[in-house]
């Protein structure tokens, strides 16, 4: 698979010196939980009725001044995203407000609702990416995930359009038991039309909508995640490149393949959070709270009720105290897992304690591996 549209390195490079001075490079504002579709593997969507006894949107006006106050501490790469974004009342003014202020915007949205119109306005002040969501190759496959019938020619659409229109795109697909079969589709229609493509077998429990729900979701066995996630190699390599990823995750190597805007592996910091969630990167939810992910429920702190400065510096505090499960550090699968400490959080409750789900899963990898280093030998790839 070719690799159109990663991250420049500068946005590396000043992500690493930021975090070591923490200061807020990068954020996400997560404009509401709404969505026009309801996606079975979701950790976020909320109906109206469900967002009442928790909290209200903020508004445009609301957002504008956090973004001011944000600026002033280093706020340069922004994320919108939701629910779907689009839904937003009065988003069009609120990305035109952030534009103007200076910010290098991105948009995390599912594309069925970006039409011809959309894209026309898009372009005479263009976002640095859109990032779709693809959940498969056919209608067929959006209905039964995500209860939209028409959801596949509405993002084909969409991505005609921006396409036409010059503005970046990347796609973000997850893999479920729902359209497992659609892999193959995916990364070639994402070949066809020259876009890069992110794709995940894991998916977090979604204890953003209840807390209880931690360990939960409506996903793979950790055993079919595996199996997924090796059948995912398999189709974005090309079979060198896939060879020699086999015999590097045999011993305990692996190169980051992933582009991923706010995440980023970090050496040396022991049970501590291994990224950038919390150091240079934040989270502000719907509902006004900020965390160091938003997968994270805590720790939290309130920018729209304290001053962004004096939240952003508790968060820190805050996020320097966690201490993830220990075993992590002694385990034989430390190098090639991907655990972090959102994933933990999210699968047991707490930071420290055993995430069984994850482990289970990559020691299920781990045979995957070793089976097609078998077949590798044998002279069968």
């Amino acid at each position: 698979m070719k690799n159109y549209n990663m991250e420049p390195i500068i946005s590396n490079y000043l992500s690493t010196k930021a975090s070591a001075k923490r200061v807020p490079i990068s954020g996400v504002f997560e404009l509401l939980p709404l969505c026009n579709m309801d996606c079975k593997m979701c950790y976020v969507k909320m109906t109206k009725k469900d967002m009442e006894p928790i909290g209200r949107l903020r508004t445009v006006e609301e957002w504008i001044e956090i973004a001011k106050e944000a600026k002033k501490e280093g706020l340069l790469f922004l994320l919108l995203t939701g629910g779907e974004p689009f839904l937003y009342k009065g988003f069009k003014q609120l990305y035109k407000e952030l534009k103007k202020m200076g910010f290098l915007i991105s948009i995390n949205t599912n594309g069925t609702l970006i039409d011809k119109e959309t894209a026309e306005w898009l372009i005479k002040d263009p976002p640095t990416r859109i990032n779709i969501s693809l959940y498969g190759g056919s209608n067929e496959t959006y209905a039964r995930l995500c209860n939209n019938p028409n959801g596949f020619t509405q993002v084909t659409n969409a991505i005609k359009y921006l396409k036409k229109s010059n503005i970046p795109i990347k796609l973000n697909a997850s893999v479920t038991p729902y359209n497992v079969d659609d892999i193959e589709d995916i990364f070639k229609f994402a070949e066809e039309n020259e876009l890069y493509v992110q794709s995940s077998s894991y998916m977090f429990p979604p204890t953003r909508r209840k807390e209880e729900l931690a360990g939960m979701g409506d996903r793979f066995s950790y055993t079919d995640a595996a199996k997924a996630r090796m059948r995912i190699d398999k189709i974005r390599f090309d079979e060198e490149v896939f060879n020699k990823r086999i015999v590097n995750l045999k011993n305990g190597i692996v190169e980051e393949v992933e582009n991923d805007d706010f995440c980023g592996k970090e050496k040396g910091v022991g049970e501590g959070i291994k990224c950038r969630a919390g150091k240079c990167s934040f989270w502000i939810t719907w509902d006004g709270r900020m965390t160091p992910c938003g997968m994270m429920n805590y720790p939290v702190t309130h920018p729209f009720n304290n001053s962004f400065s004096e939240s952003w510096r508790e968060l820190v505090d805050k996020t320097n105290e966690i201490r993830t499960y220990p075993g992590c550090l002694s385990c034989k699968f430390k190098n090639t897992c991907n655990t972090c400490a959102a994933m933990i959080q999210t699968e047991t409750g707490k930071f420290d304690e055993k995430p069984t789900y994850i482990c289970n899963m990559e020691e299920e990898f781990y045979k995957c591996v070793l089976s097609e280093y078998e077949k590798n030998n044998k002279g069968e790839i």
